[in-house]
């Protein structure tokens, strides 16, 4: 045979590997073939954790495709793990992280593990939540001065200032000992945490309430807007008063109740309508899911005065009010209900003026009504008593101004 016909080097290694020259122009050199060897004898040496493919599965193990040229093996003994992780039984064609027990075993087989690769599984899980912010729960096992620790499949900590249950107080000795207290009073319950720090090398895993705390809300809040429509009644918290109105917890989501509509008459300021932590009834007005605005109503949740004023106060009724304001062209009243009225300055007679004074809860009649204009027009009634108007006080046994009734 000539020199030309006799097989190359080149030709054997290209047909080990299902080629030819022909079809390969660079074929791998003994050097490069021995470094991929090598690489794939490192990759799957004892003790270590590969992710490897479900391939089939009998009555003593699962076969698992880790590269190699036999399939490893998972004892079935350890499949009630598998299960509990995947919620269900394994299938071919699963992914599954392993730690591999022998690279190769008297039939050819690598032995694998499937619980001994818990603790990569586990620290790869742990790195995705930081990723995607996923909200987990843990129970608090241990405090100290930091903050907590926590029960996270491995021991977690949970440091004071992602806490959002603890109030950090002063530097002294007491308020160090209030602190420690409040920490304890967490052991035994279980939070819900972000895991913001997940560092293997260091064996470090930190975890906020605080930041699970947001994320919740932020859920809370766009369930929320999905939910709320124009002209329903929800029940919230005052969370925070301004000068322009009062912001309401919906559970998820504050709406704005402006000053306007906190009452079915004129307010000041908020503070005389509302308190912050009051529970309050409000009327949806409007839902921006642009903007995420809420526009509420305090007063609209509530039966309008004026559509019975009618009925209540009707014309001749004597009533009792308070001056509220004096203005050029006369005196603005408030009832007990909220409706103002007014007496114009042709009502006054000039020794009943010193009387109408701002502040003053005095007598009136009632003159005129005007349901479409809201508009009420009173006049002074110096015949009468507060006391002849009032009545005694339910539930007191006393009559406004007087001595309590016998």
């Amino acid at each position: 045979m000539d020199e030309q016909q006799r097989p190359g080097r080149g030709d054997a290694q290209d047909s080990r590997f299902g080629g030819s020259a022909a079809e390969d122009s660079e074929p791998m050199s003994m050097e490069e073939l021995l470094e991929s060897e090598e690489a794939v004898v490192r990759e799957v040496r004892r003790g270590a954790v590969v992710e490897g493919t479900v391939v089939s599965i009998n009555q003593d193990s699962v076969l698992v495709d880790i590269g190699l040229k036999s399939e490893g093996a998972i004892s079935t003994r350890e499949l009630p793990a598998i299960e509990e992780d995947l919620g269900r039984p394994p299938e071919v064609g699963d992914k599954l992280l392993v730690y591999v027990v022998a690279p190769e075993t008297a039939d050819g087989n690598a032995l694998l593990s499937y619980r001994r690769a818990s603790t990569e599984r586990f620290w790869r899980r742990a790195q995705e939540q930081v990723q995607t912010g996923e909200v987990v729960e843990a129970k608090v096992v241990d405090v100290n001065r930091g903050g907590v620790v926590v029960d996270f499949g491995m021991r977690a900590f949970v440091p004071i200032s992602q806490l959002v249950s603890i109030q950090r107080a002063g530097d002294t000795e007491e308020d160090q000992e209030q602190l420690m207290e409040q920490l304890r009073s967490l052991v035994g319950q279980t939070l819900k945490l972000k895991v913001i720090e997940a560092d293997r090398r260091r064996n470090r895993l930190i975890l906020s309430e605080r930041q699970a705390s947001r994320e919740l809300r932020s859920q809370r809040r766009e369930t929320l807007l999905q939910e709320l429509e124009p002209g329903q009644i929800r029940r919230g918290r005052v969370s925070n008063i301004a000068s322009f109105g009062a912001f309401v917890d919906l559970g998820g989501a504050d709406g704005l109740v402006h000053i306007s509509e906190l009452a079915w008459t004129r307010v000041k300021h908020p503070s005389e309508v509302v308190k912050p932590g009051q529970e309050v009834e409000v009327f949806v007005i409007s839902v921006d899911p642009e903007t995420k605005k809420i526009a509420l109503s305090l007063r609209r949740a509530q039966e309008d005065p004026w559509m019975r004023i009618e009925e209540r106060h009707p014309l001749g009724a004597a009533v009792a009010g308070e001056v509220i304001k004096q203005a050029q062209f006369g005196v603005f009243v408030r009832l007990d209900d909220g409706i103002e009225g007014l007496v114009h300055n042709s009502e006054i007679a000039p020794q009943d003026r010193r009387e109408l004074q701002e502040g003053r809860r005095l007598p009136f009649r009632v003159i005129s009504i005007d349901v479409d204009r809201r508009r009420l027009r009173l006049a002074p009634a110096p015949d009468l008593t507060l006391e002849e108007v009032e009545g005694p006080r339910a539930g007191t046994g006393e009559v406004s101004g007087s001595e309590p009734v016998a």
